[in-house]
């Protein structure tokens, strides 16, 4: 059962990213990128360093510096002091970055849940359970 679930999970997961990227990137655009995006998305659960965000995207320093940059000229986010570290800064998002990110993270998902409306409710009420669980194993 183990090896099953896995190979779903490894055969399922690479459409579902594609089709919330494509999501994304329509409803985003022009506004930032699906990489910016992540970059907010992460921001919203826990503010970070630069070089905590750079480890994160598996990017240098300087590259993730550049796309903080940009989206601090937008004012989503804003690098705060570090209290435990004064050479590093914390970033965190701003209101405006935050409402951003709520508005498309809600259209994402409101278009991924359209689809799940044209299959039978105990069937819907079976995904979420799945999910559910799903999310509990890949939390711990």
């Amino acid at each position: 059962m183990k090896r099953k679930a896995g190979e779903i999970i490894i055969e399922l997961l690479p459409s579902v990213v594609r089709e919330i990227y494509t999501d994304m990137r329509s409803l985003a655009h022009p506004e930032f990128t699906v990489f910016q995006f992540r970059v907010l998305s992460k921001l919203f659960v826990k503010p970070s360093s630069n070089a905590e965000l750079a480890q994160w995207a598996g990017i240098n320093k300087a590259t993730m510096s550049r796309a903080l940059t940009a989206l601090q000229m937008k004012g989503l986010i804003v690098k705060k002091k570090n209290r435990d570290d004064r050479r590093s800064n914390c970033v965190v998002l701003t209101g405006q970055g935050e409402k951003k990110y709520k508005k498309i993270r809600k259209m994402v998902s409101d278009k991924i849940s359209y689809k799940f409306e044209k299959i039978e409710k105990n069937k819907q009420k079976r995904l979420i359970n799945g999910l559910d669980i799903l999310r509990e194993v890949f939390r711990k």
